[in-house]
């Protein structure tokens, strides 16, 4: 069932303004803020929500990223760093990252402050709940990340749910879907698309107008990498999400798209059920982060998958000593199955994707992360 206050607040903006683009509806199925699904209490992530993200698999997913943010801090010398986790959940990851970090690097540990960019109030004060007895004085809250930032920039599933403008392409035409609202329900209308943006980028993508496709363009997130490159004076931009380059992510064999929501661990296609009370995602477009990092002073040094960025971390390693570890056979297997779900070649470990991105700094400081590469996929230099 829809949040009704939800779909009176977008009702009445159809019939003030006219049809709105998707992306508008999108964002308040998501970021209203009273109503929207990240915005309202309620469990989101985890059994007792709609989906599960790495950090809830197992906390080796933690660990490992905390190994990779301990050889970027070789970047700062012996200076003060911080890192900004943006969009941080229930604080799971931000945990596992400092206890990794306090334990096997304390003078790191030292050096670093953790600063958290949430926007939901909700989830804010439950990662304060959490974290602040753990880890007294050494993290805080922002509402953006602040200028001249010396230090890394995390995300972990954060752009797959930045409203989607939805295209469709056919009859020599690009055209834009919009929602209006009819006989009490929400309906789409295919118009001109909204931005010159839009329009441009599949010119420069080269889809062919004379079939029929259908596609979502992120302009939101080259926004937000463009923002962060602007307030990072030094150090890295790590972005862990669901996506392919532009030339797999726009492909014929893919002529619908890649929109899903999720509700109680369930995909569907309809966005115009569980309105606030659903996940709504899209796969991102890789090229497009780079391209538009690139213009900020952010050099790709490459593009993973999950599996290969936990191997080159050691993650295999991880889990023969934690099957020695075990007092059961029964633990192990418990063990091994999480850490192994991470890896999966068939889901986490090949849809999940790793882009690392720097700034002012040198060529020799090692991202272990980075060494493998996967086959068939595209890599950067």
């Amino acid at each position: 069932m829809s949040k009704p206050e939800l779909v009176h607040i977008i009702r009445e903006k159809i019939t003030q303004d006219g049809p709105i683009p998707f992306a508008d509806f999108m964002a308040f199925a998501l970021y209203h803020p009273k109503y929207g699904y990240y915005s309202s209490p309620g469990e989101k992530i985890g059994w007792e929500g709609d989906f599960y993200t790495s950090t809830n698999v197992h906390p080796i997913f933690g660990t490992l990223i905390a190994r990779q943010i301990i050889q970027m801090a070789e970047a700062f010398v012996d200076d003060p760093f911080t890192i900004v986790e943006v969009g941080a959940g229930l604080g799971t990851l931000c945990r596992d990252i400092l206890v990794t970090i306090a334990k096997e690097n304390p003078v790191c540990y030292e050096h670093c402050r953790y600063m958290i960019i949430e926007k939901s109030g909700f989830l804010k004060e439950k990662q304060k709940k959490r974290l602040n007895p753990l880890f007294p004085g050494h993290i805080s809250w922002s509402n953006q990340i602040p200028k001249n930032l010396v230090g890394i920039v995390l995300s972990n599933e954060l752009l797959d749910a930045f409203p989607v403008h939805r295209l469709t392409l056919g009859e020599g035409k690009v055209q834009e879907i919009y929602v209006d609202w009819e006989k009490d329900t929400f309906v789409e209308r295919l118009q001109k698309p909204c931005k010159p943006a839009l329009t441009a980028y599949v010119e420069e993508v080269g889809l062919p107008l004379d079939k029929t496709y259908q596609l979502e363009i992120n302009l939101s997130s080259r926004d937000w990498i463009s923002s962060v490159g602007e307030a990072l004076s030094k150090g890295f931009v790590l972005t862990i999400d669901y996506g392919f380059p532009v030339e797999a992510l726009y492909h014929p064999r893919k002529p619908n798209g890649t929109f899903l929501c999720y509700h109680k661990h369930k995909t569907n296609e309809d966005p115009y059920q569980h309105i606030g009370e659903q996940d709504m995602t899209a796969h991102i477009d890789f090229s497009a982060i780079i391209t538009s990092g690139e213009k900020v002073g952010l050099k790709p040094c490459g593009l993973t998958n999950q599996m290969h960025f936990l191997m080159g971390l050691g993650i295999t390693q991880a889990m023969e000593a934690s099957g020695q570890k075990m007092h059961t056979c029964k633990e192990a297997e418990k063990e091994f199955l999480a850490m192994k779900q991470l890896m999966n070649p068939n889901g986490m470990g090949k849809i999940f994707k790793v882009l690392i991105q720097s700034k002012k700094i040198p060529d020799e400081i090692k991202l272990d992360g980075l060494q493998f590469k996967a086959f068939g996929e595209i890599h950067l230099p």
